[in-house]
């Protein structure tokens, strides 16, 4: 039984750097966010003649300075399309991860419902494992789930408002509880940490 449950642990720990690429990502996304919500903020400033001042006298100067952020948002949007994907091969990662691992003890070892269940010492349950690898990956589904819709929503008719709510979302990860992720870590690894 402990050498299924070091197996198991092996798949948490690639779920947990899984999970740790998730957050550099998290990291990268809201920064081209930021930075696609400081163009978005500019056009509106730039759209208006009378901020120009002594510019206005060069021809297509608001056409061109409309332009030049127009081209740098796109690129900004595309970059993030980019990271999304990245998103979504973690997300399929951890569900291939799970779907291993439930094949593993189904099929492979036919286990029962009491052996899913026994504790060997300090090491987790098979069952805890598993369960683990379940949370782990329907909250980084959700996850990906909602960034996407996000970014889908992000335009430069964005208001300023909902520019602000759309950043909120993202950096509280909301389908993501840091705590509830360390939990299921401190589970599967109590071995480890004593």
């Amino acid at each position: 039984m402990e050498v299924v449950v070091r197996k198991m642990q092996q798949r948490v720990r690639k779920a947990r750097e899984e999970t740790e690429r998730w957050d550099d990502l998290n990291s990268r996304l809201l920064s081209q966010f930021s930075n696609a919500a400081a163009i978005i903020t500019r056009l509106l400033v730039l759209g208006d003649a009378k901020n120009h001042g002594i510019l206005r006298c060069v021809p297509n100067i608001r056409e061109d300075l409309l332009g030049a952020q127009m081209r740098s948002l796109e690129l900004i949007f595309v970059s993030m399309r980019e990271t999304l994907e990245e998103f979504s091969g973690i997300a399929k990662g951890l569900s291939k991860v799970l779907r291993d691992a439930n094949q593993m003890v189904r099929g492979g070892l036919a286990l029962t419902g009491k052996q899913l269940q026994l504790q060997v010492g300090i090491l987790p349950t098979i069952a805890d494992c598993l369960g683990g690898l379940q949370t782990l990956s329907e909250m980084h589904q959700a996850e990906y789930a909602l960034k996407s819709s996000i970014i889908s929503l992000l335009t430069w008719k964005s208001s300023s408002s909902e520019i602000a709510a759309m950043r909120q979302l993202l950096v509280d990860q909301p389908n993501i509880p840091k705590d509830e992720v360390q939990s299921v870590f401190d589970i599967i690894f109590a071995d480890e940490i004593c």
